[in-house]
């Protein structure tokens, strides 16, 4: 190993092996960042208890519940409860799907950035401020 040359070129086969483990470590998080996402329902509901609603991480609704409260609302009482809650609940499965990537991808990265800026911001209300990011 000549100490004058790069180290990728003084050892090319120390440097590949290096890349290696470096991208087998990353299939590894990708891998788990995936299966996390896959299970990742966020469940909400309604301060009025009118509303359970559940969202996956792209914010898709996936279900919709009903309590008895909600009969006795107007219809756009209860619109705004729906949308109040699902808001909340998209901002919440937001905030899941930035802890699970940034495992992937690294907190501070542009990739993060691009994600981050692409999130509903969260209700300004009680305990559902934004997380540090």
């Amino acid at each position: 190993m000549d100490p004058q040359l790069p180290p990728a070129i003084a050892d090319p086969d120390k440097w590949l092996r290096d890349q290696q483990a470096r991208a087998a470590a990353m299939k590894e998080r990708a891998d788990r960042a995936q299966e996390e996402l896959a299970g990742s329902v966020t469940t909400l509901t309604s301060r009025d208890q009118a509303v359970t609603l559940s969202v996956n991480p792209g914010g898709v609704l996936q279900d919709l519940r009903l309590s008895p409260q909600a009969d006795r609302m107007s219809g756009a009482q209860l619109t705004a409860s729906i949308m109040e809650t699902y808001r909340k609940a998209c901002a919440r499965s937001a905030a899941r799907t930035v802890e699970i990537m940034s495992e992937v991808v690294g907190d501070d990265s542009e990739a993060m950035d691009l994600l981050r800026a692409s999130l509903p911001p969260l209700e300004e209300d009680g305990d559902d401020r934004r997380p540090g990011w």
